[in-house]
């Protein structure tokens, strides 16, 4: 009796502890990180880069929680994507990507790209897979290819490169919220922390401007 008349006591404290802990705010340098200096110039809204590569399974796994917390994201706040280029075959791959935005077909072939690699193994990589890949979906192969080398996907994958060199971050999937703070999956852990958290870095960058102009 002793004993359950103490567990009774103490139980709105225990409760109390894990609704504290609960709804207690993202803590900086465990569930975020903050760059030293805000980097590349303040646009006129908020962007959230989602800095992946389509070898990466986990961007594979996170992008589509991403992509429902943005249905119901704030309107000043732009999702945009970055391919990671470290390598030719990084490269490659971003330049699928970008050639597949060429074609506006990147809408409905996307996440149709992460379940190739890494649900039918296909190597994506390579030129010859990539063809007869886009062909199996409806795209002419030498259009494709007139794309992959067209103008407009040299200056995006160019754009990549320049992105990689100012960002100092390198694993994929990260979140880069207004050139300012940043996360990844291993920091979020879950998919029901993702939005919180997201939500709260919005807040806190909004909050950051807000600030600025106040000092302007």
């Amino acid at each position: 009796m002793l004993l359950v008349s103490i567990y009774l006591h103490c139980l709105p404290l225990i409760f109390l502890f894990v609704t504290e802990s609960a709804s207690a705010d993202p803590i900086l340098n465990r569930d975020y990180a903050q760059f030293g200096s805000r980097i590349g110039p303040a646009r006129d809204r908020i962007e959230l880069i989602e800095y992946f590569s389509y070898s990466c399974l986990g961007c594979y796994h996170f992008g589509p929680d991403v992509d429902q917390w943005y249905l119901g994201a704030p309107e000043t706040v732009d999702l945009v994507l970055m391919p990671i280029i470290n390598s030719k075959q990084s490269e490659s791959l971003a330049r699928l990507y970008y050639a597949l935005e060429a074609l506006q077909k990147l809408l409905y072939l996307h996440y149709h790209v992460f379940s190739a690699i890494h649900n039918d193994k296909q190597r994506l990589w390579e030129l010859d897979a990539q063809l007869k890949w886009v062909n199996e979906h409806g795209i002419d192969p030498e259009e494709f290819k007139r794309q992959l080398n067209s103008k407009w996907v040299n200056t995006r994958v160019n754009e990549a490169y320049q992105f990689a060199k100012r960002y100092p971050v390198s694993v994929t999937p990260t979140l880069i919220i207004d050139g300012t703070y940043w996360t990844t999956a291993s920091m979020v852990e879950s998919a029901s922390r993702l939005a919180p958290l997201l939500d709260f870095l919005i807040d806190k960058a909004t909050l950051k401007r807000e600030m600025l102009m106040d000092v302007k």
